[in-house]
């Protein structure tokens, strides 16, 4: 029972974060003049996009955490060796989470959650299975792949339909040539 401790604990401490008392209302009055002390240049839509962004941070590093402390538990050859495992219940554990803020009534439960929930939980999980380097390496690799490719659909979707592109006429050649560069890279270390 000791290994599945800290993974239970922590869900414990995620349970506590989901209700009524760390909703957005509620952190925003403590967080946003808190961030105006630290940016008093700031104006109000940017301080709230700020307590936004570290709100879906804290999504991705509470799950990052527990898939970590869950792949702890099944690293061992004993209790199954699975890294997936500990995806598993990651995300399991994320779809309840999420439905218990549904349940509070001061939050909501949000499909955007769950996908940074496992998103941090799959990187913590490709770092502890490859090693920070190497999924450093292929994370950024998809990452890419998916600006340069998904970007350039968009863009011809958004031609085809014939809505504006301005932005992805800059970002979509940047990102192709951030893959061309980062792939050149990968082939002179070898």
């Amino acid at each position: 029972m000791a290994p599945f401790l800290p993974p239970f604990a922590w869900m414990g401490f995620i349970f506590w974060l989901s209700t009524g008392s760390f909703s957005a209302e509620e952190t925003g009055g403590w967080i946003l003049p808190l961030l105006k002390t630290f940016f008093p240049w700031a104006s109000l839509p940017q301080l709230e996009f700020l307590h936004w962004l570290g709100r879906k941070t804290a999504h991705v590093m509470e799950y990052a955490i527990l898939a970590w402390l869950w792949h702890r538990v099944f690293r061992h050859p004993e209790r199954g060796g699975r890294p997936l495992a500990a995806f598993g219940l990651t995300v399991v554990y994320a779809i309840t989470d999420e439905l218990h803020q549904g349940w509070t009534g001061s939050r909501g439960a949000s499909a955007l959650d769950v996908v940074l929930d496992a998103a941090g939980g799959g990187a913590a999980l490709l770092s502890a299975t490859w090693g920070w380097r190497r999924a450093a390496e292929r994370l950024t690799g998809a990452l890419l792949w998916f600006a340069a490719a998904g970007g350039s659909l968009l863009a011809l979707v958004m031609l085809t339909a014939g809505a504006p592109v301005r932005w992805l006429l800059v970002s979509v050649p940047l990102a192709w040539l951030a893959l061309w560069a980062w792939r050149r890279r990968l082939r002179l270390d070898r």
